[in-house]
Order: C-alpha cells, then sequence, then structure tokens
C-alpha cells in the first residue's frame, strides 16, 4: 500500500520536498494572494448590522381587556400567542411599512437607485429585503435585522420599523373601529329618540289623569261602590268619566310603560357598547413588548477584512500548489516518455 503512495507523491517527506522546490512561486502567489485580497477586502461596502427584539402583544381589543366583566379575557399586559405573532410578522412585511421607511429615509437615493431606470420599485424591493430581515425566535419573540452602509441609519431604520408597526395595527383597526361606532351611535340615538317619544306620550296620558292602572283602577272601584251605597250621584258620575278615560288609555299605559323599561335596559347596554365602540375607535396603544432597541453599532458587521484575506491567501495557495504539482506530474511523464 505504501508503494503507490510513494510513487504518487503524496506522503509528508515528499509533500515537504515538493513545497521546498517551488517555495519562490508560492511565495509569489502568497504575495499576489495577499495583494488582490487587500484590495477587494477594502473595496467591498461595509454593512453594519442593527437589531430590535420584541414579543407582540394579545391583539384583544382594549374596551374587551377594560370594560368587560368576563374574567376569561387575556388582559393587555400579556405576550400574544404564536398565531398573534405569525401575525404581527404579516405586518412587518407589509407594503405600508416599507412605503414609510423609503418615504422618511429616501431610500431611492439611500441605495442609490436610479427612478428613471427599468423597474426602480422592483430593485428597491430586492434592496429592502436583502437588507431588511424578520424573524420568529423560539421564544414567540420576533426579531428585526437590518444591516446598512450608515451605523446611525441602521439603527434608526431598525427601531422605526418596530414603530411604524404599531401605527399600521392602529390604523387598520381605527378603520373597521370607527365603522363599528358610527354604527352603534346611529343605533344608540335611534333608540334614545324612541324613548323620549314613549316618555312624551306616557306624559300625555298622565295629563288625562292616568298614573296607575291597577291602582287606579282598585281605588276607584272601591269609592264607587262608596258613593253608590251612599247614593252620591255627582260622586257617581264622576268616577264613571274616569272609568271610561282609565277604560280607554289604559291599557295604552300599561303598554307604553312597559315598553319604557324595555327601552330603558337596550338604551342601558347600548350605551356600555357605544362607551366600549369608542374606546376601540380613539384608542392608541402599543402592539408589543420590546425586549431590545436597536442601538448604533461600534464596528461593521461585514465584511471580516482579515478573514477575507486568510482566506484569500490560502486558496490561492491551495490551489497553486494543485496547479505547481500537476505541472510536475506532467513534466514527469514526458521524461520517462522519452
Amino acid at each position: 500500500m505504501n508503494q503507490p503512495i510513494e510513487q504518487n507523491g503524496f506522503n509528508s517527506l515528499k509533500i515537504y520536498e515538493f513545497i521546498l522546490r517551488n517555495l519562490k512561486p508560492l511565495i509569489i502567489i502568497a504575495i499576489a494572494a495577499f495583494i488582490v485580497s487587500l484590495i477587494i477586502a477594502f473595496i467591498l461596502p461595509s454593512k453594519f448590522r442593527a437589531t430590535v427584539v420584541l414579543f407582540p402583544a394579545t391583539s384583544e381589543s382594549v374596551s374587551k381587556s377594560l370594560l368587560s366583566d368576563n374574567q376569561q379575557t387575556k388582559g393587555l399586559l400579556n405576550f400574544g400567542t404564536s398565531e398573534e405573532v405569525e401575525q404581527f410578522l404579516q405586518v412587518l412585511y407589509s407594503d405600508e411599512i416599507r412605503k414609510k421607511i423609503t418615504a422618511k429615509y429616501d431610500l431611492f437615493k439611500h441605495y442609490k437607485i436610479d427612478t428613471a431606470s427599468n423597474y426602480p420599485y422592483t430593485q428597491l424591493r430586492k434592496r429592502f429585503e436583502n437588507n431588511v430581515s424578520f424573524r420568529k425566535t423560539e421564544f414567540l419573540s420576533i426579531e428585526i435585522e437590518v444591516f446598512d452602509k450608515d451605523p446611525i441609519t441602521c439603527a434608526n431604520i431598525a427601531n422605526d420599523i418596530a414603530d411604524f408597526a404599531d401605527s399600521t395595527i392602529n390604523n387598520m383597526q381605527h378603520e373597521r373601529a370607527f365603522k363599528a361606532y358610527s354604527l352603534v351611535e346611529k343605533e344608540y340615538l335611534s333608540a334614545s329618540n324612541y324613548l323620549d317619544f314613549i316618555q312624551d306620550s306616557l306624559t300625555k296620558l298622565r295629563e288625562l289623569g292616568i298614573f296607575n292602572y291597577e291602582a287606579q283602577s282598585e281605588v276607584f272601584s272601591d269609592a264607587y261602590a262608596i258613593a253608590i251605597a251612599k247614593g252620591n250621584k255627582e260622586g257617581i258620575r264622576d268616577l264613571e268619566e274616569k272609568f271610561k278615560i282609565l277604560a280607554k288609555y289604559g291599557g295604552a299605559y300599561q303598554n307604553f310603560n312597559e315598553m319604557v323599561t324595555n327601552e330603558n335596559l337596550r338604551l342601558s347596554q347600548l350605551k356600555q357598547k357605544l362607551a366600549e365602540a369608542k374606546i376601540d375607535a380613539e384608542q392608541n396603544i402599543p402592539h408589543k413588548f420590546v425586549v431590545s432597541r436597536a442601538e448604533v453599532p461600534e464596528k461593521e458587521y461585514y465584511p471580516i477584512r482579515w478573514m477575507i484575506v486568510f482566506s484569500g491567501v490560502l486558496s490561492a495557495l491551495f490551489f497553486g500548489l494543485m496547479i505547481l504539482a500537476f505541472a510536475e506530474l506532467l513534466k514527469k511523464k514526458r521524461h520517462s516518455s522519452h
């Protein structure tokens, strides 16, 4: 087994002798690779990295958490579930946030994209996606990662993305909540006007002398019996008139009275709904718990220049050895054939 290895020149001694024989070209290759790698390392643009780590909050409405008597509500201070983390990620990936960042930092100019070129928005999207990423961690938090050539801009974009997520969610919820509030307000005003109408009707019936149908019927009946017993004809006529009014409007009074009770209950429920809808329409609370905000990075994240130089020199030496070995092998074969 050792003889073929010896013949092929791949044992350690042969390799050492081979390197000594080709030391000069290898040194030239190493120097050339070092210079080229160094140039490349310093030509490559610097990129800084900033991150924000946050936990999405529960998506439960403010009114439900604050005004509801339900003990099973999740509460505003709880972290979001896995589903709510996914929903928050979808917001982060939205065009709305990218547009806000683009406008604030003039990304077309910042990324040096010619707006008159073909497909500038496609170029912008690709650059943005290459420099900005979001991921869900194993702890159900979200990491926002931003790369940029400027360290201050890098940190600011990361923090603004987290903040814009709040405003984006609030805008979506407000649009829906204001419509709900308008509907509940309309129903509340309608119920209030209807209750006023019933109250006015009861007032007119009271002006006719009807206050309590059952109680008045009982009192009038007792008084009528006494008047008959005493032979009080004037009293009998007066009570008969009252009986006629009571008989004519008493039923309506009872109906209106029951309607007032029902409408008051309905109005109370609508008032509660209106208060909840108003809170949801006007609320502007954070939808996240920020664990760590992005800070201005002190040193560049990429490229690692010494690694580029080191790997460049190492790769050049490896390929140089392979080429020199192959050249020497061809040379030996030519000599052996002669």
